[in-house]
């Protein structure tokens, strides 16, 4: 590779690819072809030589880890200094075809809270009982899960971390489905999706903050 005292300025890495923390967790393909978009735009605005290119573009598509990947685009973006640290995302490599989980809740009461892992596929049966989905601390298995829900006369809470892609697409007949945000969504953050039917009920996603344990 090129020496590193190259003529261009250097900056931190960029927030989009890879997690604030866990460096030695396996990359995936969007990660990958994010640092490879980024090479081809500094070739081709003249940042890195035809040699650089190729080097870093052959250690890109060796990479396993994050901490692979990290050199490689140090030098090319710029960051807003005074942009708020990033959630770090954490994801279970590998179980992303995991199976779908069914929660069932009948005249009670379900919760799910801590390091637990939610499916891409969760589905919710929820009769005359409360059921609490509680993301904030999740290592999820996939950048997408979907939450199917079934609610009659109870109610279901979602409490995701800030920063979440978070959408309610719930039909609500004498009750109530929404959403509340209140932030756009964080780069590489995973998406949270509620779909689903709610009948003299109520569901709810909105987001909380990990330190806060209050519902």
């Amino acid at each position: 590779m090129s020496n590193p005292e190259s003529s261009f300025p250097r900056y931190p890495e960029p927030s989009d690819v890879g997690p604030a923390v866990g460096g030695h967790l396996p990359v995936s393909e969007g990660d990958r072809n994010k640092v490879v978009t980024l090479l081809e735009s500094a070739y081709a605005e003249g940042r890195i030589t035809a040699e650089e290119h190729a080097e870093r573009m052959q250690a890109a598509t060796i990479a396993e880890t994050f901490d692979d990947l990290v050199p490689l685009t140090r030098d090319l973006v710029a960051l807003d200094d005074t942009a708020a640290p990033s959630q770090a995302w954490s994801q279970a490599p590998g179980q992303a075809g995991a199976e779908p989980e069914l929660i069932v809740t009948l005249f009670g009461g379900t919760e799910r809270r801590g390091r637990w892992q939610p499916r891409r596929n969760l589905s919710v049966l929820n009769l005359f009982g409360g059921t609490v989905l509680d993301l904030r601390e999740a290592t999820f298995t996939d950048n997408t899960c979907e939450i199917n829900v079934f609610c009659l006369f109870g109610g279901i809470d979602v409490l995701v971390p800030e920063g979440t892609d978070l959408e309610n697409r719930a039909l609500a007949i004498f009750g109530g489905a929404t959403a509340k945000v209140t932030s756009p969504p964080a780069p590489g953050a995973p998406k949270v999706v509620v779909r689903g039917f709610v009948g003299f009920g109520g569901v709810e996603a909105r987001v909380k903050r990990p330190k806060d344990k209050r519902n």
